[in-house]
């Protein structure tokens, strides 16, 4: 099941999914895996999350990510929780934002999924059920 959390930048999103995920280690017996568009939080994770910096799988754009999700979750079947920081940043233009999200929506079937999306707007109605 896919949780967004949206919000402005630099409102606290990606320390709040930070804290999640370390906190999750002590929860589950799963993997966990930590996806982010630079490095700059792989040493704030815990050593027992899978930290992923997409930018060095060339990922720029919605379709790119879903398949590297994919292939993610094909690989190893012990996958409990999956972060996904800054989409935006990953992926680039927002045109296809809501048909990822409705994608991914099917692949996280029975997966935890926490994704974080910056917007100085109100939550757009598609985002609205996976907000928390």
């Amino acid at each position: 099941m896919i949780h967004v959390i949206y919000g402005k930048k630099g409102s606290g999103k990606s320390k709040r999914l930070l804290d999640m995920a370390n906190a999750e280690v002590e929860k589950t017996a799963g993997n966990i895996v930590y996806l982010d568009d630079n490095n700059r939080c792989m040493y704030d994770l815990k050593y027992q999350i899978r930290f992923i910096n997409t930018s060095d799988y060339s990922i720029d754009n919605t379709d790119k990510l879903y398949g590297f999700v994919c292939g993610i979750l094909s690989r190893d079947f012990d996958i409990s929780t999956v972060y996904i920081d800054g989409l935006k940043k990953i992926v680039g233009k927002e045109e296809n934002l809501e048909k990822l999200i409705k994608k991914l929506d099917k692949v996280f079937d029975g997966i935890n999924a926490y994704i974080v999306i910056s917007g100085s707007e109100d939550v757009p109605e598609y985002l609205k059920k996976y907000v928390i």
